[in-house]
């Protein structure tokens, strides 16, 4: 039988899961999300920061949770189908970053963001997968645009943001047969906590940031709402029939050459 995009319309709130969720573009994921009255699971690692989301975010639900345990994991999901009866959205966004040049990372270095950013996605995805299927549910990760064009001293961060693209486009195909949608946002500079940390070593931080954002062709720098409207959208019904894309948001500056 041809399915059509009203199959795929919810006919109650949905319940959503955003890794990384008590700050950042999390944040303003689940914030999005919970708006929309949606129920939506917090998950992230740092208690202090989860509670406080929990309590400033009406509709959300703080699961406190390192994305580098797969135990943990599947009691993230078990916790959210229990609470709530089942899943309809997976948003992959837990991420960090080292800055460093190639050579000079640890492994233990490499480990954390290896596991945060891609192990961590895929075990997500891997146990959501079986509840996902039964309501025709859908992943978003979060890339980057490191996973197209990177600079220096984040290779194994925009390793991970490449990899997590492959991921999706896989995941997208063998999901495909049982109606789960697999998309990925590629966010450009935005403002957070991340980019916050990295100009505290600039001399001039608020000078670093004008100079970055004069090299996007929409002239700001990007906010964690512009990632969380992208994600909203390729979870929505008017995004039923995508899958196996990324979504570049990133004011236009992949668009242009470096000259």
């Amino acid at each position: 039988m041809l399915k059509t995009r009203e199959q795929f319309v919810p006919d109650e709130r949905r319940v959503v899961i955003v890794t990384g969720g008590a700050y950042g573009i999390g944040r303003a994921i689940v914030s999005r999300f919970a708006d929309a009255g949606d129920a939506v699971v917090i998950a992230d690692i740092d208690g202090e920061r989860g509670q406080q989301a929990q309590q400033n975010v009406a509709g959300a639900v703080f699961k406190q949770t390192d994305v580098r345990s797969e135990e943990q994991l599947a009691e993230l999901i078990e916790f959210t189908v229990q609470r709530f009866g089942g899943l309809d959205v997976l948003c992959n966004n837990a991420g960090i970053e080292r800055y460093r040049r190639a050579d000079e990372y640890t492994s233990a270095e490499w480990s954390a963001i290896v596991n945060t950013n891609f192990r961590g996605a895929f075990l997500g995805t891997k146990y959501a997968f079986p509840y996902l299927r039964k309501r025709k549910g859908c992943v978003v990760f979060i890339s980057s645009v490191q996973a197209f064009a990177s600079e220096k001293n984040i290779a194994v961060y925009a390793g991970t943001k490449a990899g997590l693209l492959g991921l999706m486009r896989g995941m997208a195909l063998d999901f495909a047969p049982a109606g789960v949608r697999v998309n990925a946002v590629c966010p450009g500079a935005t403002l957070t906590g991340m980019m916050e940390a990295a100009l505290k070593s600039e001399t001039d931080p608020e000078g670093a940031l004008q100079s970055v954002a004069a090299k996007i062709p929409l002239g700001r720098i990007g906010m964690p709402e512009d990632i969380a409207h992208a994600v909203y959208f390729l979870a929505s019904p008017q995004a039923s029939y995508i899958t196996g894309a990324h979504l570049t948001v990133d004011g236009g500056l992949l668009a242009g050459l470096a000259l």
